[in-house]
């Protein structure tokens, strides 16, 4: 799941792949909280709540929906993302991001563009090849 991760942030936002690989960051690093403890260490719980009901309202949420989110959640940071000078301010940033005082409209624009990810890329079988 982690290696689809790593294909849809280069094919979603090129620029944030090349910042990644300029820096030296791996995505691992990372993404593999986000994925083994679906955001819950990244987001208040009210927040968590709200996603999971998300997840569970999808067919695949927690095993395929929960990719788009992650990819999403990136875009959702690629300002800050891109200011950072270093490989440790990036992943200072990417271990802590300021969510603290995020609600339902934050999650909510975070889902809606984890959706707008999905109908765009799902069902694109040849988005990999270059």
């Amino acid at each position: 799941l982690l290696q689809s991760q790593i294909k849809s942030s280069f094919r979603i936002d090129e620029d944030i792949h090349n910042y990644f690989k300029r820096y030296e960051v791996e995505y691992l690093q990372f993404a593999f909280r986000w994925m083994n403890n679906l955001l819950m260490r990244e987001l208040p719980l009210r927040c968590t709540i709200r996603l999971w009901d998300t997840y569970q309202a999808e067919q695949e949420g927690f095993s395929h929906f929960h990719l788009y989110v992650c990819a999403a959640f990136l875009i959702e940071w690629r300002k800050e993302i891109l200011s950072m000078v270093d490989f440790q301010g990036l992943l200072m940033l990417l271990q802590n991001l300021p969510t603290i005082h995020w609600g339902n409209e934050e999650v909510g624009l975070l889902l809606a563009e984890a959706y707008r990810l999905k109908y765009m890329f799902a069902d694109a079988p040849n988005h990999y090849k270059r």
